[in-house]
């Protein structure tokens, strides 16, 4: 897949390009399966070792689990993986590189998801963070400049599920990328990228509607955020990062240390699976008012 003149100028200007139907209808339930399934792994692990996966990002909106993002999630997903690696996004993002080969920096699954199993909440340590499940205007460059990366970073953002204006989309102000817009803390080493929310306001906060299958690319500077959902539907979007090859990083660089605590926790969660002092509680079907299969 290529991009156009048109988009390209598109990028060039508004700092994002949303390209509608990139991947088909069989691809995107095979994503959401995956989805369901790598939640499952995160939540059921974390209730058999009363500790939180170090891959979960979670809110208790009302004593409801309120699943902000997962991050990173390759290392459990063979799928998931390939898709980083799929032409449709490299392409595209190679052009908007100048050539320059995307290189994997991060990869998250961000599911926006309020779930309606009742979940013992004593397990979950959320840092002392709100309880909402929005993402405050912000920058990616701010967070990922602790590790030395250029601000030339791309990313693509993949639809899982429709994003409409009920679930809590992506909001994004156009042109932005070409400002400098300080974070709130201007320390590089702060890991936060958020900016002045009176800067911009709601007028000029655009919100983003697109179907599933959909790939929005978007430039590390583009200010962004998004409002809470309250539709009752999940709204994943799987976001991959690349930074240009011409800048030179470690391999996974940025979520090792999270990807090693990770898979620790879930070794030690599949021995206690494999001595039966743990059967799972969580399950993805029963969100969807499905019956469970049979225990074989």
């Amino acid at each position: 897949m290529q991009l156009s003149k048109q988009q390209i100028e598109q990028f060039e200007t508004d700092g994002y390009v949303i390209v509608p139907a990139v991947f088909t209808q069989a691809e995107i339930q095979r994503m959401k399966e995956e989805s369901d399934r790598i939640l499952e792994l995160c939540i059921n692990s974390t209730l058999a070792l009363g500790e939180h996966n170090a891959r979960l990002d979670v809110r208790n909106r009302g004593g409801q689990m309120n699943v902000r993002k997962v991050q990173p999630v390759n290392d459990v997903s063979e799928y998931l993986e390939e898709v980083s690696l799929d032409e449709r996004l490299l392409g595209p993002m190679r052009q908007l590189m100048d050539g320059n080969e995307p290189m994997l920096m991060e990869e998250k699954l961000n599911y926006k998801q309020l779930l309606k199993q009742k979940i013992d909440f004593t397990h979950f340590n959320t840092g002392g963070r709100s309880h909402e499940d929005f993402f405050p205007l912000h920058h990616d460059w701010g967070y990922y400049r602790r590790e030395g990366y250029p601000k030339s970073i791309i990313s693509s953002a993949l639809t899982i599920d429709d994003s409409d204006m009920d679930n809590g989309p992506l909001r994004v102000v156009p042109g932005s990328h070409k400002g400098d817009f300080p974070t709130i803390d201007p320390d590089p080493a702060s890991n936060n990228g958020r900016v002045d929310e009176s800067l911009f306001g709601e007028s000029e906060r655009i919100p983003l509607v697109f179907p599933a299958g959909s790939v929005m690319f978007f430039h590390s500077m583009l200010l962004h955020d998004s409002v809470e959902n309250h539709s009752g539907r999940p709204r994943r979007i799987m976001i991959y990062s690349h930074y240009p090859s011409n800048h030179k990083a470690a391999e996974d660089q940025r979520n090792c240390a999270l990807r090693d605590q990770a898979r620790e926790q879930e070794a030690r969660y599949k021995e206690k699976l494999a001595k039966h002092e743990f059967s799972n509680q969580f399950h993805a079907k029963s969100e969807y008012g499905l019956p469970l299969e049979a225990a074989p």
